[in-house]
């Protein structure tokens, strides 16, 4: 009995190991892609925030004020009462 508990706590630690191993690899990775992100401009634009506009209209309003084309990437990262921040993709 004790040598089959000995075998499962030996298997049990190799499996252990082996997930450790392979999550910081893909640690690694990931952190590796994110590196070579390329971050365009951040803006802020004005937004009424009432129930009836969407901060997605406000933003692409911005954009076309600025003279970005209509097909522009973007991503928002924060909206208050009344402004939206967006990044340029």
């Amino acid at each position: 009995m004790k040598r089959f508990s000995l075998v499962m706590l030996v298997l049990a630690l190799g499996f252990g190991t082996m997930s450790l191993t392979s999550s910081s690899n893909c640690i690694n990775e990931i952190s590796a892609e994110a590196a070579n992100v390329v971050v365009g401009p951040t803006y802020t634009a004005p937004w009424l925030g009432i129930c009836c506009e969407s901060p997605l209209t406000a933003v692409e309003r911005d954009i076309a004020k600025r003279g970005y084309p209509a097909t522009t990437q973007y991503s928002i990262n924060s909206t208050t009462s009344n402004t939206v921040t967006y990044t340029i993709n």
